[in-house]
């Protein structure tokens, strides 16, 4: 089925911005620009004062499935993903168990499938069961459809343990999605630190506690 979107202000970042018709025949875009000419029996959408954008990418989701489905399920998710114009998520691994093996990266997959609604890539832990203590088996999490690895909200605080996760990730080509918090300078804190932390009474959490992770995590690794 074709469709006609007439008039709207086309964004399509490093190719066109500017008011514009998009033709989609069998679900994918065969011409974008002005007063174009529809097939016979096309669906036409007036898009006069409205943005035409490409879909949105969220690199962080938290899709609780498995585990934790009455947070979040896959199916709900993507549902929510579709709805506000995200066509690609990516899911961090905080769920239980945690997404540090093959077989849980598999089943986000296939209940994403299911779905049929946002693509869904899993990101997969970079230690076991994001305890900041031994690696996963990052390259059979690659293998099963991981685009990243990351703890999510908890650092790694081992710098040995990171330096080896950031070697592997170089030789498998998985993207490292850091949390980077000291958890030492950071403990107790429930706000920034600074003058707001101060006149509240509040205690605070410096700046220097994200700092510090950013220069202890490998620099020199090359490929």
């Amino acid at each position: 089925m074709a469709i006609h979107i007439a008039g709207g202000h086309v964004i399509d970042p490093g190719r066109f911005n500017g008011v514009a018709d998009v033709l989609i025949d069998e679900g994918r875009i065969v011409a974008v620009g002005p007063n174009l000419t529809a097939p016979a029996g096309a669906t036409k959408i007036d898009a006069r004062g409205r943005l035409v954008l490409p879909g949105f990418v969220d690199l962080h989701v938290h899709f609780r499935e498995p585990g934790f489905e009455y947070k979040e399920s896959i199916q709900s998710g993507a549902a929510a993903a579709v709805a506000g114009g995200f066509t690609s998520v990516c899911c961090m691994p905080n769920t239980n168990p945690v997404n540090d093996n093959q077989a849980i990266t598999e089943f986000m997959l296939e209940r994403a499938r299911v779905a049929g609604l946002a693509n869904v890539f899993p990101i997969g832990a970079i230690t076991k069961g994001s305890e900041g203590k031994e690696l996963a088996e990052i390259g059979d999490l690659r293998r099963a459809g991981c685009v990243a690895i990351s703890d999510d909200g908890k650092p790694v605080m081992n710098s040995l343990v990171m330096r080896r996760a950031m070697e592997y990730a170089l030789a498998f080509d998985v993207a490292v999605v850091d949390h980077c918090e000291d958890l030492h300078l950071a403990e107790g804190g429930c706000m920034n630190e600074g003058a707001i932390s101060t006149e509240l009474g509040l205690p605070g959490m410096p700046s220097a506690a994200e700092d510090v992770m950013v220069d202890v995590d490998p620099h020199d690794l090359q490929p």
